[in-house]
């Protein structure tokens, strides 16, 4: 039996009690469940209440935060459960997602999301220094056990979105100010995000930047910053674990 990251960290007493982060996670799904055959929308009072509270980043995610690893892991897994909901509602069809479903999703219900995402690009930049310190305390022989899902969906989830970006850049639907919310995010916790990511992983994001650098514009120093940070190629701690792993 392999041992989760999460599991070895010495629990902190949370600086700020997760209990209404938690509530607004069970309100989001008492929603979805009352009624399946739609989502719930920020102008609905009862889901706008719920989806604020879930990517309130000031509140939950302060600059000095004490909060534990296995609750601020489960603080990131709620918000990108509702990302996750808006972006493949009636997409799986046949067993399948259909992608121009997935597309035309994250259009409908671009508010939403702008509110989500950036608080999960922030979320997963506060869980890195965590897990990293947790491999410092660890025995290497220890370490070679460690059940990796956590660090995977991580790392799938910071990929995802960037695709999410590029997949709104061109789409003229996308309200510009909402582009800009997960942009300014990402720009912001890359330097931390690239240390979770496998070097070829970077890949991706680095071109993406890149070619949206050249462009100019009141975006160009966001990409820039992007870019720089995914061409670095140092691989450490949890990029140098997944690696071993085959990742």
């Amino acid at each position: 039996m392999g041992v989760v990251i999460a599991a070895a960290l010495p629990l902190a007493a949370p600086a700020q009690d997760m209990a209404a982060h938690v509530a607004a996670g069970q309100a989001f799904d008492a929603l979805r469940s009352a009624h399946p055959e739609r989502l719930p929308r920020l102008a609905e009072p009862e889901a706008a209440d719920a989806l604020h509270t879930l990517a309130d980043s000031s509140t939950f995610l302060p600059a000095q935060s004490g909060v534990d690893l296995p609750t601020l892991s489960d603080a990131c897994d709620r918000a990108q459960s509702a990302v996750v909901a808006y972006q493949t509602f009636g997409a799986l069809q046949n067993g399948q997602l259909v992608a121009s479903v997935v597309i035309d999703n994250s259009a409908t219900y671009q508010d939403e999301l702008a509110l989500l995402q950036p608080f999960v690009a922030r979320c997963i930049a506060k869980q890195v220094p965590l897990a990293e310190a947790t491999l410092r305390q660890m025995d290497p022989r220890t370490v070679a056990q460690l059940r990796l899902g956590g660090l995977r969906r991580g790392q799938a989830t910071i990929l995802q979105l960037y695709a999410s970006l590029a997949t709104a850049l061109p789409d003229a639907r996308i309200r510009p100010v909402n582009v800009d919310a997960l942009l300014v995010a990402l720009a912001e916790t890359v330097s931390v995000h690239v240390r979770a990511l496998a070097v070829a992983a970077r890949a991706v994001p680095r071109d993406l930047a890149v070619g949206q650098g050249r462009e100019g514009g009141p975006r160009q120093v966001k990409w820039q910053r992007i870019a720089a940070a995914m061409a670095d190629t140092r691989c450490e701690a949890l990029c140098e674990l997944a690696a071993r792993n085959g990742r």
